[in-house]
């Protein structure tokens, strides 16, 4: 998958797939957090992030931060590995174009923008489902809403066919694609200044994590509300705009960010030095014969 016939595409793969399961299990409770604020009308359910993280526990239990992590689980391993995949994909064939092993933060970008692609194409169904999970409470899993994943997606396929299993992958795009460029051009750019010591790696992945998240939380909003609204309620993701805006205002874009913000920081950290750890293990037992993609991991062997 590199140069070649060089393994590093490989082991941006596996690397990738391992730090997208660490990514999910650090960020999931802030995750499920998320979606029940945007989810709900301005304040009819929870009047805070905090309020939500309460009522939530206690009603429901610690478990029910957790819900709906299984299809995100199977979803994010391959996706991940498919985020970091393209990131290097882009990379190489970037050098290969421009006959040069040093890329420059916009070739960075370019390649953010290529592994954001790469991403949504397992991500966007995955999160439909795991949507839905996550607002299921467990009333509606005693009247036998929904069993689980498998069982979400027979029903919703059931009720529309691939387009409703489907349904709201366009605007994860909007939302994972730039987001995906501007993490990759801020993570370089702090690592290239600053070096690529472990907390280095974590806080600029965190840093970075919470920029992507900024820019992609307005179409995350629009995209959990699309998701998990009836079916026919809505013809386009575009509807939701106007009508959110008309209830809530500027504001109403950026419901969820508090926790959005602590799990982008956090999850994407332990994500990118997961990444680099596992990326010098699979170095050490099969060395690559070119130089790593990401800049952290060049010349770091």
């Amino acid at each position: 998958m590199g140069n070649g016939g060089d393994p590093a595409g490989l082991h941006a793969f596996v690397a990738g797939g391992i730090s997208g399961m660490a990514f999910l299990v650090a960020g999931q409770p802030f995750d499920t957090i998320k979606v029940r604020m945007q989810h709900q009308a301005k304040g009819s359910l929870y009047k805070s992030s905090t309020d939500c993280l309460y009522k939530t526990v206690s009603r429901e239990g610690i478990r029910a931060l957790f819900k709906g992590m299984s299809t995100p689980l199977v979803a994010c391993i391959p996706s991940y590995a498919l985020w970091f995949l393209g990131h290097d994909h882009a990379l190489t064939l970037q050098q290969k174009l421009l006959g040069k092993q040093e890329m420059s933060l916009w070739n960075h970008g370019i390649a953010g923008l290529t592994a954001g692609v790469y991403m949504v194409t397992i991500l966007g169904p995955g999160e439909r489902v795991k949507c839905l999970l996550q607002m299921q409470t467990d009333r509606d899993k005693r009247v036998g809403k929904y069993k689980g994943p498998i069982d979400v997606i027979r029903k919703t396929y059931r009720e529309g066919g691939i387009r409703q299993v489907g349904r709201g992958t366009l605007v994860t795009g909007l939302r994972d694609v730039p987001g995906s460029g501007l993490f990759f051009i801020l993570y370089e750019a702090i690592v290239q200044k600053y070096g690529n010591s472990p907390t280095t790696i974590t806080v600029a992945g965190g840093i970075s994590g919470i920029l992507m998240w900024f820019v992609g939380i307005p179409p995350d909003v629009i995209k959990t509300r699309y998701q998990t609204a009836p079916q026919g309620k809505y013809k386009s993701s575009l509807q939701i705009i106007p009508e959110l805006y008309k209830s809530e205002g500027l504001g109403g874009f950026y419901k969820g960010f508090g926790p959005s913000g602590i799990r982008a920081f956090l999850a994407n950290g332990i994500c990118l030095l997961t990444y680099d750890l596992v990326m010098k293990t699979l170095e050490r037992l099969h060395p690559l014969t070119a130089p790593i993609s990401i800049s952290h991991s060049a010349n770091e062997y």
